[in-house]
Order: structure tokens, then sequence, then C-alpha cells
């Protein structure tokens, strides 16, 4: 994990999916909730901040992690040093003469509407435009769905050209709708609980971000089942390669999320509707902050495996690679 294109691609990752995440999680989650509870100006102001600080340092580190990413890919294409990398025009030809460079200014189109879009989004303002809430989540899972076209799924050819990299977008917007969410959650979630007003605040989000959560699982499932097959095809690829090894772990690290989110799902909310008393509500409040807490730290590991994923041959290829050495 010391290779500094990792740790860009983590980053990146990392930031992409939280910035789509806060969207997301206004438009479908806390917008609804604080509309639909009594008037809290000040947790709808406190709420507004933190979504505007998740999604601004998103925005920030994916440009900065964004460029240290191209240049790494352009030094490995050209093999020129740093400074030949800006003398000879390598960065312009890999940005005007690749798939990858295209992709790129594609994502930084999307990231400076997006940036120009949130200015409205994140305003104070009580009433906004109609629009607003489509184009943003629309620019939001682009820049997520984007980042398809910088991993394995490009290339391929006949259907799997299309099935791959469909799955792959639909993976990625998936994931910034739940793993992207989590943190805004667990900041929502501590800032309320103080009285009976934020505390149906807080019911309202948690159980809206559960169906959210639902919705995105099931989606995580069916399109990691699609990339797993394209992507190793055989066991011996899963059990006896380094990509294998690292997606065993990611899938892992995935159930053991979705069994934190089923207990949340089935016995937590539950307390939460139901609680007989104010304690009983309050332990489960508690409890749905610490799980989500919890998820947020296994879900920044599974970005940083899915950051080693990409710079690893796929199962299916270093098995061919392995029985052509032999």
């Amino acid at each position: 994990m010391n290779d500094p294109l990792i740790f860009a691609r983590a980053v990146h990752f990392a930031a992409t999916l939280s910035v789509a995440g806060a969207v997301f999680f206004q438009v479908f989650i806390a917008g609804p909730a604080l509309r639909a509870g009594a008037d809290r100006t000040a947790l709808r102001t406190t709420v507004r901040l933190q979504l505007a600080c998740i999604a601004w340092t998103g925005l920030l580190l994916c440009a900065i992690s964004g460029a240290v990413w191209l240049v790494i890919v352009a030094q490995s294409m050209s093999g020129a040093s740093l400074g030949d990398l800006f003398s000879r025009d390598v960065l312009g030809t890999v940005l005007l003469q690749t798939g990858f460079g295209q992709d790129w200014i594609a994502r930084f189109v999307l990231a400076v509407l997006l940036a120009g879009t949130l200015f409205p989004f994140l305003s104070p303002q009580q009433i906004k435009p109609a629009w607003i809430n489509v184009v943003i989540v629309s620019l939001a899972a682009g820049l997520a769905g984007s980042l398809a076209w910088a991993g394995h799924a490009v290339g391929a050819e006949g259907i799997e050209g299309i099935v791959h990299p469909t799955a792959d977008v639909v993976h990625l917007v998936a994931a910034a709708a739940w793993v992207g969410t989590l943190l805004p959650l667990a900041l929502l979630l501590t800032a309320t609980g103080h009285d009976a007003a934020s505390a149906a605040i807080a019911l309202i989000a948690t159980v809206r971000f559960s169906s959210l959560g639902i919705a995105s699982v099931a989606t995580l499932l069916v399109t990691g089942s699609i990339n797993t097959w394209y992507l190793t095809g055989s066991i011996p690829a899963l059990t006896e390669t380094d990509y294998g090894h690292l997606l065993l772990l990611k899938i892992a690290l995935f159930l053991v999320m979705v069994a934190i989110a089923a207990f949340n799902r089935l016995r937590l909310t539950p307390e939460l509707v139901h609680g007989a008393d104010s304690a009983t509500s309050a332990d489960a409040l508690r409890r749905l902050r610490r799980n989500a807490s919890l998820e947020v730290a296994i879900g920044a590991i599974i970005i940083a495996v899915v950051a080693a994923l990409g710079t690893n041959p796929p199962g299916f290829e270093a098995i061919i690679h392995a029985h052509h050495s032999h």
C-alpha cells in the first residue's frame, strides 16, 4: 500500500464518493427529514454546514488527487521524468489522446458544474428552484459513475464492452448512495436526540437512510457479481491471485457492513420507532451513531482495497500469465 498511485486513487475515490454522498444525503434524507420535523432552524443550519464542509472538502481533494493520479499515469505511459512531463507536453497528449485523459476532462467539467450548482443548492434560502435537485443529483451521479472509465471495465469488446462498464457505473453510483451517505448520517445523528423534536428528525432520517441503503445494497450485490464474473471468471482467479485475494477481502468487508446495516434495520430502528420510553429511544440512537461511525471506518478500508485492486491485473489475466510462464 506504499504505491503513490494507490494512495492517489484511494483519496480520489473517497473524495468523489463523499461529494456525491453529501448531495444524495441532502436530497433524499436530510432535506425531507428536516421538512417533516418541527421547525429546527439551528439543526437545519448545522446540517447544511456539515454537508457543505464535506462537499467542498471532497471537491478540493478530488481535484488535487485527480491531478496527482494524472501525473502518475502520464509518467507511467511515457517513461518521462517529472520535468519532461510539462516541457514535452506529455500531459496534454495524455489528456487529449487517451481514454483515461478524456475521462479526466469529462470529470473536470462535471466537477466544475457541480461546484457551481453547490452554491444555490446549499444556500440558507428555504425555497429553491425546482430543477436544482434533479440537476445536482445527475451531476453527482455522473461524477461518481465516470470513475468506471479509469478502471478495468474499459477496453472490452462485444456485449462485455457494454454490460461491464454499465455495471461498473451503476456500482459506483450505488456505493456513493450508501457508503457516501454514512458520514453525513453519523454527523446528523450526533447533532440530534437532545430533545423530542430533533429525535423525531433523527427517526425520519434513519428510516429514509435505511430504505436508500436497501436499494443500494441490492444494486451493489447485482453489479458486484457482474464485475466479479468479468474480472475473475473462475475460482482459481479468486483464490490464487493477488487480485482475487484483495477482491475476497473487499467482499468480506462488504458483508460485515451489510450485517451491521441489517442489525440497524431490524433491531435498532424499530426500537427508535417503538421505544416504550425515552431511555430506550436514546439508547437505540446512541448505538445507531456508533454503528454508523463503524461503517464509515469499514467503508474507508474498502475504498483503500478498491484503490489497490485497480493497480493489479484482473484475476483472469494473472491466471493466464501464470499458465504461460510455466
